[in-house]
């Protein structure tokens, strides 16, 4: 008589189901990156897992699963917490445009090949996520331009147009995907603080804030940054 699941081996198989689902995204992904994804089989994915094509039908049923996968991770996530952050009222304007490069720069600079693949692959998408996919881009902007037009109506930015400045911070944090290389030439904390300077000095009027009142901002908003990374990361919280 087989034995009936309890609560505790319940949470272990959906774990481990997690983290071996992680692991194909992962795999499929580099694969994805070096030898394009028209080129990918599932048969490849599953080599590169370490188990067979029956067994990763368990786990993912197409390659454009994978795809889904990284809309929800890349697109989804992240505009969840660009509205979180646009809500919070502790921050100034200037704060929520330091988190906001902080966490983009850096989750681009941990999983740039995943940022790279779904870039190069939107076609690939079904229409219906191709739609989700543009409509989570579109979030991202929108939430941006809304930070940005709050600071200007505040006197805290210069007098730009907000979508036009919400671009090209985007621009600046996206593009670290394609030239980012861990190790002793880019150090992580040294180009985020740098992209995230040349945003505010961008956008942020001069002498509008006290230093005082930028060096509370800047340790908030990077701590701020790191917490939503986390949690957008793959087994964050």
């Amino acid at each position: 008589m087989a034995k009936a699941k309890t609560p505790e081996s319940g949470r272990r198989s959906t774990a481990r189901r997690s983290l071996v689902t992680r692991d194909v995204l992962e795999k499929a992904t580099e694969l994805f990156s070096e030898q394009g994804y028209e080129s990918t089989t599932l048969q490849d994915i599953a080599a590169a897992v370490g188990v067979s094509r029956t067994a990763l039908y368990h786990y993912v049923s197409s390659k454009e699963q994978l795809l889904e996968m990284l809309v929800e991770q890349i697109g989804f996530a992240l505009a969840e917490e660009v509205a979180g952050l646009r809500a919070r009222s502790d921050l100034s304007h200037e704060g929520k445009l330091r988190a906001f490069t902080d966490l983009v720069v850096r989750q681009r600079a941990a999983s740039p090949s995943q940022f790279r693949v779904l870039d190069q692959s939107e076609a690939m998408l079904p229409e219906s996520w191709q739609v989700r996919h543009r409509e989570a881009r579109r979030q991202v902007l929108a939430e941006l331009s809304a930070i940005i037009e709050g600071g200007v109506a505040a006197g805290e930015f210069k007098p730009l147009d907000p979508r036009v400045a919400a671009f090209s911070v985007l621009g600046m944090c996206n593009w670290v995907a394609w030239w980012y290389h861990p190790g002793p030439d880019y150090d992580v904390d040294a180009v985020t603080r740098q992209i995230t300077q040349s945003a505010i000095d961008m956008l942020v009027v001069e002498g509008a804030r006290g230093p005082a009142d930028s060096v509370r901002s800047a340790l908030v908003t990077a701590r701020a940054g790191l917490d939503a990374l986390e949690r957008l990361l793959p087994g964050g919280a």
